[in-house]
């Protein structure tokens, strides 16, 4: 769609495809689109007036009209972003689309989207708005000098050469602006991102693909965003949201330093993390006790060491895990711990060893999946080879409630009948609220318990509508 050239603010629509039913979607701020907002806001100043937002789309349609729409999104929800984008394009509006999916799946990009984002947005949104900006649309003649992006010429999709991720050579991304937030909710419980990329090919994680090598912001650039949230948002709970957080000791250690030089902990700040169970030591565990660390999630995953090893690789060990887990509690560390059951080949016994570590270990906080399929990933592949899912399913399908809507969830599981595995499931989710209720009073978590409570009863209220009336069970229904 071409436009005049103006010199009013080219007016950006930013939404993150999120189901605000669903707690865990709404938890915490998005920042990887507030990058994309800082960005932008750092390059290009006035010329743009950014605006982000989780929902009432056709609304912001109406009352910003935008020249541009973006939105990013995950598998599970690429069937809302499909419905945005169709929105967007029937006012004449250019779509932009980003995130996880399509970079997984950049054929899925739809005639309503113009371009598709691959891999990590900042310099490639940047230099698409530049674009639009100096020529009123997004022509395709502009568009193949673009890295990093799938988009349409003469009715065929073409993806042009894949951009080089921020600091590739350097592993910094001191380069990135501060997330903006200045759009979302912030509590005094929020969330940093302090590095990209994992060491790790766990066959059923994404991350490594979407983020191909480990980067990290540097210790003072940390701190300064601590310092940041805490004197313009009051926060006081900080969770990182680092695949790996403590990858890189040395950073840690420097971290460490400055942390406690600004008496953070003497504030009665604390902090959250996830980490490997291989890098948890007693040294370790000291350091992030020093810096008031009141908890720690591990990716466990399973009792069973044959299933462990199928799941995440070989230097992944149960009595490693159990350590780890030991470790942290015994340093006064909550310890947090998931797992997965419903592996292909694993066994109603082998499950039941997951079950039997769940309950003698004094974890805190226990998260149950059963293992989906997603795309990039090992365990996609295999379930695509097998016909169970597909580059153009209905995305619902890996948004179904397991617990709610056993019968219809995507399962890889070969050996376990589907019923057995929804009586396990229940079964670990039953020792799972036990362990907490037992954790709850001197939890760290506490704060948020209030809140969480109501978002998870709002969260199943509404899957149950859905799978009542709708026909369908999936959680996007009836979102428009």
């Amino acid at each position: 769609m071409k436009r005049k050239e103006t010199m009013e603010p080219t007016r950006i629509l930013l939404v993150n495809a999120i189901n605000p039913f669903v707690e865990a979607q709404n938890r915490y701020p998005a920042l990887g689109l507030g990058y994309l907002v800082s960005m932008l806001r750092r390059e290009m100043g006035s010329e743009v007036d950014v605006r982000l937002i989780e929902w009432g789309v056709e609304d912001q349609l109406e009352d910003f009209k935008p020249h541009l729409f973006c939105v990013s999104s995950v598998s599970q929800n690429f069937q809302l972003a499909k419905q945005y984008a169709q929105t967007a394009s029937e006012a004449g509006i250019p779509v932009i689309v980003g995130g996880y999916h399509i970079t997984e799946i950049p054929e899925n990009l739809t005639q309503a989207m113009d371009v598709g984002v691959i891999g990590e947005g900042e310099y490639t949104l940047l230099e698409l708005v530049e674009l639009f900006r100096s020529h009123g649309s997004l022509q395709s003649s502009d568009l193949a000098a673009v890295d990093g992006i799938v988009y349409w010429e003469a009715g065929e999709r073409v993806q042009t050469q894949n951009r080089e991720v921020v600091g590739k050579s350097t592993r910094s991304l001191d380069e990135l602006p501060r997330p903006d937030r200045d759009m979302m909710r912030v509590r005094p419980h929020s969330n940093m991102l302090t590095s990209r990329g994992c060491p790790y090919t766990c066959s059923f994680c994404a991350s490594t693909r979407f983020w191909p090598n480990i980067r990290y912001f540097s210790p003072e650039v940390m701190i300064s965003e601590i310092k940041h949230l805490r004197d313009t948002y009051g926060v006081r709970y900080i969770t990182f949201h680092d695949d790996l957080f403590i990858a890189n000791v040395k950073r840690l250690e420097a971290l460490h330093e400055l942390v406690m030089s600004e008496g953070l902990p003497k504030q009665g700040f604390r902090f959250s993390c996830a980490s490997s169970a291989t890098r948890i030591t007693d040294d370790m565990a000291r350091m992030l006790k020093e810096m008031n660390f009141v908890s720690v999630s591990m990716g466990l995953e399973s009792g069973n060491q044959e299933v462990l090893t199928r799941l995440k690789g070989k230097a992944f060990k149960v009595e490693i895990n159990q350590q780890a887990v030991e470790t942290l509690h015994r340093h006064g560390i909550h310890p947090h711990g998931s797992f997965i059951i419903g592996e292909a080949q694993e066994t109603l016994d082998q499950m039941q060893e997951t079950y039997d570590f769940i309950k003698r270990m004094p974890l805190s906080l226990v998260n149950i999946y059963v293992l989906t399929p997603m795309p990039g990933t090992p365990v996609w592949h295999d379930a695509k080879a097998r016909g169970l899912v597909s580059d153009d399913m209905d995305w619902d399908l890996l948004n179904i409630s397991f617990e709610l809507d056993w019968q219809r969830v995507i399962l890889v599981s070969e050996t376990v009948d589907r019923r057995e595995l929804h009586q396990m499931y229940l079964k670990m989710k039953r020792l799972r609220l036990f362990k907490y209720a037992k954790a709850v009073a001197g939890h760290p978590f506490q704060m948020d318990l209030v809140d969480y409570a109501k978002a998870k009863v709002v969260e199943n209220a509404y899957r149950l509508k859905s799978r009542l009336f709708s026909g369908r069970g999936t959680i996007n229904q009836g979102l428009n």
